[in-house]
């Protein structure tokens, strides 16, 4: 088995078909992965797929069928339950091979997510079985209670995680080490239209705080920066791209909810630039409206490897900046937001309000606490310091 990308018709958008040794697509499990799975990233589809793929070779390789011992026995029969924690313990290339007994399995997160696509794909299951059954058949509800103890079973074999993300945004030290190499358009060897863009880039991520897939699915029309009212704030909108097609391989997707971020002057008559650069190729402007292009010829949109070398360009100039993307980027901008928000006084529901709609983030979501370990820890060394203060003169 394995695993093919296609993709749908009319929509920028991607699926996933698991496909035979011949290549013929195989429908029960296609259902799944093309259908059940549609409207996830598509990273989420392939990750899933591919685990998938991994249930299934463990079937193969028993030689049983699977529909039938998940829906009817609940994988309930001799030792298949245990076997199949197992097989998800291990790496995908030992799954056909004799392995030795201290063979190293996979680490607890990703083991965890295995069984979290075991209870999709056998929620699947069920749904198919009773579906081809008469609504009043007493086999439904044995098939539904099989499998709700099936999958209260895997869930009990979750593995225990520290999930704690050490990224924190760039130091201000660094951050001014940053712009002062991007005021000058030879310092990373870019051409000037390059540094253009790429200083554009590096501002929408810094002073907005957007994803990367926001970013490349940015398109002209979204960027209203021009024919404002009186008083008016320019503004970039973010949303799911499906007006245009993305002619991109790895086609961006958004993964937070679309909103209206507010954007300065400066950055809105920095984008009004490089509008006017990225229009001058008759070969540009064939291409779909989005805002940011390759430098090259025939200047498709940028893609997602192109944009890891503008980050790769930087690393290699400034030594000290030894990680940066997009996700650094964005916690950076989140940082510098609690800087102010603790500064002007809000108090930290104020303060999660804001960043949830900044963010993209549900209104009650707790997720902005991530994106601001490096203010949270100098604000700790500042009251620390007042405690010592107030210790010395008491």
């Amino acid at each position: 088995m394995k695993l093919r990308k296609v993709r749908k018709d009319g929509i920028n958008e991607v699926g996933c078909l698991v496909v035979d040794d011949n290549g013929v697509p195989i429908d029960r499990i296609c259902r799944y992965t093309l259908i059940s799975l549609d409207g996830h990233a598509n990273n989420t589809q392939e990750n899933i797929t591919r685990h998938v793929i991994h249930i299934e070779r463990w079937a193969q390789k028993l030689e049983i069928d699977l529909t039938e011992e998940v829906a009817l026995h609940g994988l309930n029969r001799g030792e298949l339950f245990i076997s199949l924690i197992r097989h998800l313990g291990r790496y995908a290339k030992h799954a056909d091979v004799v392995v030795p007994i201290n063979q190293k399995p996979v680490e607890a997160e990703y083991f965890n997510q295995r069984i979290d696509a075991c209870c999709g794909y056998f929620d699947h299951m069920a749904e198919r079985a009773t579906s081809k059954r008469k609504p009043n058949d007493p086999m439904n509800k044995r098939i539904e209670e099989n499998v709700q103890r099936l999958v209260a079973r895997l869930k009990k074999r979750k593995q225990s995680t520290v999930k704690a993300s050490m990224v924190t945004g760039l130091s201000i030290q660094l951050q001014a080490s940053l712009f002062k190499g991007l005021k000058d358009p030879k310092y990373f060897g870019w051409s000037a239209g390059a540094a253009l863009r790429n200083r554009l880039i590096i501002r929408l991520f810094y002073e907005t705080g957007i994803r990367r897939g926001e970013l490349l699915s940015l398109t002209i029309e979204n960027c209203h920066t021009t024919k404002l009212a009186h008083g008016e704030r320019p503004f970039i909108h973010t949303r799911h791209n499906v007006k245009y097609d993305d002619p991109r391989n790895d086609i961006p997707h958004e993964k937070t909810d679309e909103r209206i971020i507010p954007i300065s002057n400066d950055l809105a008559e920095l984008i009004n630039q490089y509008k006017v650069v990225r229009s001058v190729p008759k070969a540009a402007r064939k291409q779909p409206p989005y805002l940011i292009l390759s430098s090259h010829a025939p200047y498709p949109p940028l893609s997602t490897s192109a944009l890891s070398s503008v980050f790769d360009a930087i690393k290699n100039k400034i030594p000290d900046i030894n990680e940066i993307g997009s996700h650094r980027l964005r916690h950076t901008f989140f940082e510098n937001l609690d800087r102010i928000l603790e500064r002007d006084g809000y108090d930290d529901e104020q303060k999660k309000k804001i960043k949830n709609n900044i963010g993209g983030w549900k209104p009650l979501s707790r997720q902005s606490e991530n994106y601001e370990k490096l203010a949270t820890y100098e604000q700790s060394i500042e009251a620390m310091s007042r405690y010592h203060s107030f210790l010395e003169n008491n």
